[in-house]
């Protein structure tokens, strides 16, 4: 599907710290330790209580064995700091484990690998100017194009999710070999010199694990909280973000109840679509997944019925750094990445350098001219890589589009980051008076120079026309029967025979 070096990294660590498992057979080690430690300490201290000897000799022997002591308490004390750092090191690496096994292995689920052969997705977005100076708050992309965008950003969510935890282990790791060495140096310097025995520094267990090594006994469950950074009790920071109402889903998520009344009896919201033929409309979706990537297709719930008071139906992804997410069980569970690369046509279609070719005009919202379209299914292995932005943040929600390329200008995010109004949208709305592409793709919002730029400017979108011995196409929809109108006067279209194709209802 697509190249995943850190998740691999990941899941090698993960393998290799369940092999160091085998390290529990050797922890009756550390208690012989002890126990022969304590019997050193005791045998010197009743040598020095018990011996006969007065005067000089007496005190010789007393200086003697109180230094014996002493040295003998210096190894104990060092030894069971250097053992904190080791059952905290064995800890870190259980919880490192707990922590990958919540990234899901596979990036897609059932319900996304359907939606492959969909005719097109319909996704929102803020309202933004289109052709004319429209209002449009949804655009329409093939279903293959939105499957591979999504599989995309999928890939590139866990691979951040894959990197923070290497990252974290690598930093907590560090930080206790630096405080074996310190602590085995400063151990080394009592040893040496009894005399001048200075505090064994602390080690970084808590006070109960740390009476558990005094008594013999490596503790190194996962259930206490150890030095690493994270909370297992919330699954690492995931369980209080798996709601509706989490805030990563701006649109909420279909948890599969029943629909609430109060959104039925709502009035609905209209989808409102490019002119019929423009890029981005349902008779021309988007067919290049490089259009979609400045819009969080993770966290938009696309194909939704949206009304005043909530979406109803709709699919909106798994999250694949969760496994456990409530999603994955709404949505049917995990897909077939093998499946879905094979109806793709062909394996090498998701693989990194053959997701897709980039637009000759950037669109509004992170789109562009779909001239992907002319290459059809086959041409997918000439298709440079995609470009997908990055995830960050609590519950890596916070969704960064790539980098603009020179001489492009990008309006209105699927969240809503950049509104209608300023001068990209503005130049939108200009370009798509002059007939240069959807949402921005004309020179009027700088969408191109060049060779690109005279592609943009020379591409004509011809709408399907209906002629009388022509067949409608299956699914047809005429789009002056659509229903318009505000939230206050909008009304289902009448229900008469105006002369079109009756599928269209």
């Amino acid at each position: 599907m697509v190249e995943s070096p850190m998740y691999e990294r990941l899941m090698r660590l993960v393998a290799a710290i369940e092999k160091a498992s085998e390290l529990d057979a050797w922890d009756d080690q550390h208690n012989k330790v002890v126990c022969g430690l304590n019997e050193a300490n005791n045998s010197t201290h009743h040598m020095r209580t018990t011996q006969g000897f007065t005067g000089e000799t007496g005190q010789q022997i007393d200086d003697w064995t109180g230094r014996a002591m002493k040295q003998v308490q210096a190894i104990k004390d060092g030894h069971n700091t250097a053992m904190e750092y080791y059952v905290e090191a064995r800890r870190t690496m259980k919880q490192v484990r707990e922590e990958a096994m919540q990234l899901s292995p596979t990036l897609i689920d059932s319900k996304l690998e359907a939606l492959a052969d969909a005719a097109h997705v319909v996704i929102p977005v803020a309202p933004v100017i289109g052709p004319f100076g429209l209002l449009i708050n949804a655009i329409a992309a093939k279903g293959e194009a939105y499957v591979q965008g999504l599989v995309e950003q999928a890939n590139n969510q866990r691979e951040v999710a894959a990197t923070d935890i290497l990252q974290r282990a690598n930093n907590t790791m560090q930080g206790l070999a630096d405080g074996t060495n310190a602590q085995m140096l400063q151990m080394q310097q009592d040893v040496e010199n009894p005399i001048s025995v200075t505090p064994v520094p602390k080690g970084p267990s808590n006070s109960s694990v740390r009476r558990d090594i005094e008594n013999g006994y490596l503790n190194t469950s996962a259930h206490e909280p150890g030095v690493y950074p994270g909370n297992r009790d919330t699954d690492y920071g995931r369980s209080g973000l798996r709601g509706p109402g989490s805030g990563l889903y701006p649109g909420g998520y279909d948890e599969g109840g029943p629909i609430s009344d109060r959104v039925m009896s709502s009035p609905r919201v209209p989808d409102r679509f490019a002119d019929e033929g423009e890029a981005g409309s349902r008779l021309n979706p988007i067919s290049d997944p490089q259009d979609l990537m400045d819009i969080d297709l993770l966290h938009t719930r696309v194909n939704g019925d949206r009304h005043r008071n909530g979406v109803i139906g709709g699919y909106t992804p798994a999250p694949p750094v969760d496994r456990y997410h409530p999603l994955w069980n709404v949505n049917g569970g995990p897909g077939s990445e093998s499946a879905l690369a094979g109806r793709l046509s062909g394996a090498g279609v998701l693989g990194a350098g053959a997701m897709g070719v980039r637009g000759a005009a950037r669109m509004g919202g992170g789109l562009h001219s779909s001239a992907a379209s002319a290459l059809g299914r086959g041409g997918a292995a000439s298709m440079s890589a995609l470009r997908a932005g990055t995830y960050s943040g609590p519950g890596y929600g916070t969704y960064k589009p790539p980098s603009a390329e020179s001489g492009t200008a990008g309006v209105a995010g699927a969240q809503g980051s950049r509104g209608a109004s300023g001068t990209g949208a503005a130049g939108a709305g200009r370009a798509g008076a002059q007939g240069g592409g959807f949402m921005g793709g004309g020179a009027g919002a700088g969408a191109g120079s060049g060779k690109d730029g005279k592609k943009a400017r020379r591409r004509k979108y011809t709408p399907f026309r209906v002629e009388d011995e022509d067949e409608l196409p299956e699914g047809y929809v005429n789009p002056m029967s659509q229903t318009y109108g505000t939230d206050e006067d909008i009304a289902p279209a009448p229900r008469r025979d105006d002369g079109w194709d009756l599928r269209q209802w």
